[in-house]
């Protein structure tokens, strides 16, 4: 018997109740979004090709200083968030989409982006 064995186990991978899933059909993206945390899962070859097999990024959402939205247009658009470490991609929205920290969306999921980005708001209140 371990150390721990009468400690209830935590999964920190498992949801929680106040986690909101998203999911990017375009660009085969899921984002989960708790209390603590914005995570971000790519699917998809094109991803694996862009940003590799990276699994999920995490990003603590009180590290958070901006988001920036492009909307779609002739290309893709997308958001980005940046914190302290990360870069802010300003060459187009190619360079953008192969950032870890952007999610690339269509015209038809705006509205999932903008529910993104109130729902990261309203945690950070």
């Amino acid at each position: 018997m371990g150390i721990f064995a009468d400690k209830e186990k935590i999964d920190l991978f498992q949801p929680t109740e106040s986690e909101t899933t998203f999911y990017i059909k375009s660009s085969k993206t899921t984002i989960r979004l708790d209390n603590k945390f914005l995570r971000i899962a790519r699917g998809g070859l094109n991803n694996a090709i862009l940003q590799g097999l990276d699994g999920e990024k995490s990003i603590l959402l009180s590290t958070i200083t901006a988001f920036q939205i492009k909307e779609p247009g002739v290309t893709t658009g997308y958001m980005q968030f940046i914190y302290p470490g990360s870069s802010d991609v300003k060459a187009g929205a190619w360079s953008a989409v192969k950032d870890e920290n952007t999610i690339a969306f269509s015209k038809g999921e705006k509205s999932i982006i903008l529910e993104i980005k109130n729902a990261i708001e309203s945690k950070l209140k």
